[in-house]
């Protein structure tokens, strides 16, 4: 099982990292993408490609290979100005002309500091996710309020509440993945 956890901040000391830190120490079959900010600025002109072949740039063909061999995705992202951050809106534009998301079981977290927990980035992300046609149920979907509460300065998730949720959330995720794959075989 392979799943890409993807955090929508390039923050160093972000929240949402720790998150997908911490769900990567429950589970080694997730691999945190560490390529966001390198992405180039979505361009219709250079995004080249096919079902047979991908002459767009060398790092967004590396992002859907990778989304491709994933069996899941965990998303988790900041909210700012009630969105989701520009970096994670371009990678996702990226993929709006491909189909790697295409049925792909899909978590949506959002951290922040504030005691909403970003749930507007959070319902901008649920939204995106359906668009790009990934499976997401309710289970999948975690809002993380006061994050600066739960998690310290060395990153390390210090509130049992939060632990549980994520366990649960891991959970439901790799469920989703074999109910997927029961299905497909």
């Amino acid at each position: 099982m392979k799943i890409l956890a993807i955090s929508g901040s390039l923050r160093e000391k972000s929240y949402n990292k720790a998150i997908l830190q911490a769900l990567n120490d429950m589970d080694s079959s997730i691999n945190i993408y560490e390529d966001l900010g390198n992405l180039p600025f979505f361009n219709p002109d250079i995004n080249n490609h096919t079902l047979e072949k991908d002459d767009s740039p060398l790092l967004v063909q590396e992002l859907r290979k990778n989304i491709a061999f994933s069996d899941a995705i965990i998303i988790s992202t900041p909210e700012y100005a009630f969105e989701i951050s520009g970096v994670l809106k371009n990678a996702l534009d990226w993929l709006v002309s491909s189909a790697e998301i295409v049925n792909k079981p899909v978590a949506v977290i959002s951290a922040s500091t504030s005691a909403m927990g970003g749930d507007k980035a959070n319902e901008v992300l649920v939204k995106l996710i359906k668009v790009l046609t990934g499976t997401i149920n309710e289970k999948l979907i975690l809002t993380v309020p006061k994050a600066n509460r739960k998690i310290d300065d060395k990153g390390h998730i210090v509130d049992k509440v939060l632990l549980k949720e994520l366990n649960i959330l891991l959970n439901e995720l790799k469920s989703t993945i074999k109910r997927k794959n029961n299905k497909f075989n």
